[in-house]
């Protein structure tokens, strides 16, 4: 029974950048599918938790880290009307995926989606009211590297938002859900996205993540004030804040 899933710092090998993008591109069309199926669309109601911590009212865009199908940045764009946003992914199929979006709901004009990498923006120093991202830091193969650009990018006052998936803490519920995640996760995958090495992947990238005490600190070096970490219902996903402190 899996009572304490491992939390270990080898990154699964998927984590390679040019191995992710493989697989991004080989689930892009299913990559919103899945996620709401496997999380009972809850997925939903996590990107509107993370949004409602912002301040929409900051000078200039938030950059939506790790867009991919642009689902953050339409959550952001519904929540704040007058809010400009820059999505970057490094992936060109979930791009093209997410301008789509963008154009149904006419929302081009402030919305812009960059091709690009997390480990160098590009984008000027503290040109960004605030940076968050979804389901993202734990496909990184560096993430001190990503913090401090976000850091750099971020302009001061002003947040670092991630929403992630976590193991849940309570004993019962962490080993079922370890079955769950671990055993039908990748079996969905396989039939509906038609990867399922991308789906065993997941739970494993999911498992070697930081606790976030030790992702504290990881803000803290980059330059950043870590606020407490929240926990999602139903203790699957949480959301890591930081703050880049004024006269930085």
């Amino acid at each position: 029974m899996d009572r304490n899933p491992p939390q270990t710092r080898r990154i699964p090998a998927a984590a390679d950048p040019h191995q992710s993008l493989e697989l991004f591109a080989v689930i892009a069309r299913r990559y919103d599918l899945m996620n709401h199926l496997m999380s009972a669309g809850l997925d939903i109601l996590w990107r509107r938790q993370a949004c409602a911590l912002l301040d929409g009212g900051r000078a200039g865009p938030v950059l939506d880290l790790g867009t991919g199908t642009a689902d953050l940045t339409l959550s952001l764009a519904r929540r704040w009307p007058e809010l400009r946003i820059v999505g970057l992914d490094p992936s060109p199929q979930m791009l093209v995926l997410g301008q789509q979006k963008l154009a149904g709901r006419g929302l081009e004009g402030r919305i812009q989606l960059l091709r690009g990498d997390a480990l160098d923006l590009p984008l000027p120093d503290a040109s960004c009211a605030a940076i968050v991202s979804a389901f993202v830091l734990r496909n990184l193969p560096d993430l001190p590297r990503a913090f401090r650009e976000m850091c750099r990018v971020v302009a001061p006052g002003g947040l670092v938002l991630s929403l992630e998936l976590c193991w849940p803490e309570t004993p019962i519920f962490r080993a079922l859900f370890g079955l769950y995640f671990r055993r039908l996760v990748p079996i969905l995958g396989a039939a509906i996205a038609g990867s399922r090495r991308a789906y065993t992947y997941l739970p494993a990238s999911v498992a070697a993540f930081p606790r976030p005490d030790a992702l504290a600190r990881i803000m803290k070096e980059a330059g950043l004030t870590p606020l407490t970490a929240r926990r999602l219902f139903p203790g699957t996903a949480a959301i890591h804040i930081g703050l880049r402190p004024e006269g930085r």
